[in-house]
């Protein structure tokens, strides 16, 4: 029962991070956008997509491919694990986006035309990239928990500074 707590702890957190990051990249589309009258879910989005690279994010921190260089200097730590995120959440995007457009063109040719008829190219590389930096600063934080020592980081933000640190 603990080791489930523990999880959910750590999964509540991570999609509240990502929460406020992807909710901020996904208003700022929502306003580029409104010029278009482009209608797009912005809150349910975010809310998924936090949900999902939470999980994710605490999955492929569990696996050896993610700690290839745990005993490089931190910021190749911190760029390996960003690139390697960026690149997971570009190859799923692309599934998927391949996969809406199977369910339309119901074959596997007609759908990779669609795919690259219909998919604006300059969006998704803006959204990567814009995934990319909330990802970096994540695993920023992360690196400065870790030496700061773990939790310590959360209070340093979330806990009353007392009186003598006032001085």
């Amino acid at each position: 029962m603990e080791k489930l707590k523990e999880e959910i702890k750590k999964i509540s957190s991570l999609a509240l991070f990502f929460l406020i990051g992807f909710g901020y990249i996904l208003l700022v589309m929502k306003l580029f956008l409104a010029e278009y009258d482009i209608n797009t879910y912005v809150f349910s989005k975010a809310v998924i997509s936090a949900l999902v690279a939470a999980k994710a994010v605490a999955i492929m921190d569990m696996t050896p491919l993610l700690n290839r260089y745990s005993k490089s200097p931190r910021y190749i730590q911190v760029l390996y694990k960003t690139f390697l995120y960026t690149l997971t959440v570009s190859i799923i995007t692309f599934i998927e986006n391949l996969f809406h457009a199977y369910k339309e063109a119901k074959a596997i040719k007609p759908a990779i035309e669609l795919f690259l008829e219909t998919r604006n190219l300059n969006l998704f590389l803006a959204v990567t990239l814009c995934l990319s930096i909330v990802f970096l600063i994540h695993n920023i934080f992360q690196e400065i928990d870790n030496y700061l020592g773990k939790g310590k980081l959360s209070k340093l933000f979330f806990d009353r500074p007392k009186n003598s640190e006032l001085t």
